[in-house]
């Protein structure tokens, strides 16, 4: 399956550089496994909408400068 969002690895990748995450701990933090996280990173996989609205909110938390 391609990824039809072509920034989901860039935003995943911010997260996890924003909050000094391996894939492991974004995973754990959201509830999906490695593998899961790994994909998304790569674009093998996109995530499920309520996972993209989950991550994003992360992302807009880490741009504020909450962790």
């Amino acid at each position: 399956m391609s990824n039809s969002y072509p920034d989901i690895p860039n935003l995943i990748h911010a997260i996890r550089e924003a909050n000094h995450w391996t894939q492991e701990k974004l995973a754990q933090e959201i509830g999906v496994s490695f593998s899961t996280v790994n994909c998304w990173e790569r674009g093998k996989r996109t995530p499920q909408p309520f996972l993209l609205k989950k991550l994003q909110e992360m992302a807009a938390q880490t741009d504020k400068g909450e962790k």
